[in-house]
This record gives structure tokens, sequence and C-alpha cells, in this order.
């Protein structure tokens, strides 16, 4: 196969899927109501829970990003990444080639988290934009 239609096939092979994906619950266990945050092209961002979430609190929450996104989250108790940060993870941190999802329930103290801190992506240079990179759904 010539290198030209590898890299088209690998293209194709992981469109469609996310550099990075946070996903809050107001129950535990991944239960009750649910939003969920994402990312095609390794945004590092802050991004603020919306009040229909915040006004009852996370119970659970899943991170999942792919070791080469190399994306990293911290958790805030206060809009903005303002306050005290109740917890952080990178996600694809044991050297998985496949995405590593962090799955859990909150504490009494980071059921009022209110905002969520991206850092560390790295993009992948595709011609015409970025391609993302992990497979999070």
């Amino acid at each position: 196969m010539k290198l030209a239609s590898l890299l088209t096939f690998t293209t194709i092979a992981i469109a469609g899927t996310d550099a990075w994906s946070f996903t809050v619950w107001t129950g535990k266990d991944q239960h009750g109501k649910k939003r969920h945050y994402h990312s095609s092209v390794g945004d590092n961002d802050c991004y603020n829970f919306d009040k229909a979430i915040t006004s009852k609190g996370v119970g659970s929450f899943e991170f999942c990003s792919f070791i080469w996104t190399r994306c990293s989250v911290s958790i805030h108790s206060d809009v903005g990444c303002r306050g005290k940060k109740l917890g952080s993870a990178t996600a694809a941190d044991k050297g998985d080639l496949w995405p590593t999802k962090w799955s859990k329930n909150t504490s009494k103290e980071a059921k009022k988290m209110k905002s969520f801190r991206i850092q560390g992506c790295k993009a992948i240079p595709v011609t015409g934009g970025n391609l993302d990179v992990a497979s999070c759904k």
C-alpha cells in the first residue's frame, strides 16, 4: 500500500471522533440529568457547567482522551475555573493506545464543581485543518 493511500485510510478511519470528552451527571454512577462536553480539535479552554447541572450538583463524571492528545482536565469550585481546584487527571496516562476513561462519583465537596479546564492538548495537523483523535462516545 502506498503511503498516500495509508494516510487517507487512517484519516477516514478515525474521523468523527473526539480529542477529549467530559460528561457530567447529577446523580451517582452516571445517572440523572446529563451534560456532555467535547472537542474534536483538542480545544484548550475553561468551560462552565450549565446551571441546570450546578443547581442540582454534579453526582458523577467521566473524562476521556487519547494518549497522543495529551489532554488533561482539572475541575474547579467556581465558574471561570476559579476557586478551589477540586481534582485533576490525564485520562490516557497509562500508555494505552486506545482512549482511557476516568469515571468517578463525586465527593460532597466536588459535588459543588462549577467549571473545568482542558489543557495540554496537542492537535494533529491534517491537510485542511485539524483531525480529532479519540473515540470517547
